[in-house]
């Protein structure tokens, strides 16, 4: 699946609508688990403020201590960022 968002490989994906569906599955799945519970509770707190479309969630997943993340953590990552990344908009120099 090379060419799309690694968001999209790591959700075994590969467009945007199968990516929102399979993230939404993903979230729910994790507000039934006490690890990802607290992942998703120091999200920003960890990752900043702001996601973007092309973060790597297995990049963003080294950012939790071992003990806050678990086996599901690039998932539940890469869902976030489906869910509410944004495209990143590199400022034009001026000349």
């Amino acid at each position: 699946m090379s060419g799309g968002p690694k968001a999209f490989d790591v959700l075994g994906v590969k467009s945007l609508s199968q990516a929102k569906k399979r993230a939404t599955q993903v979230l729910s799945d994790a507000l039934r688990c006490p690890c990802c519970q607290g992942l998703l509770a120091h999200l920003f707190d960890r990752v900043g403020s702001t996601l973007f479309l092309d973060d790597d969630p297995s990049a963003l997943e080294r950012c939790f201590e071992p003990g806050e993340r678990d086996d599901s953590a690039a998932r539940v990552l890469a869902a976030c960022i489906v869910l509410s990344g944004r495209a990143r908009v590199v400022p034009a120099l001026a000349g």
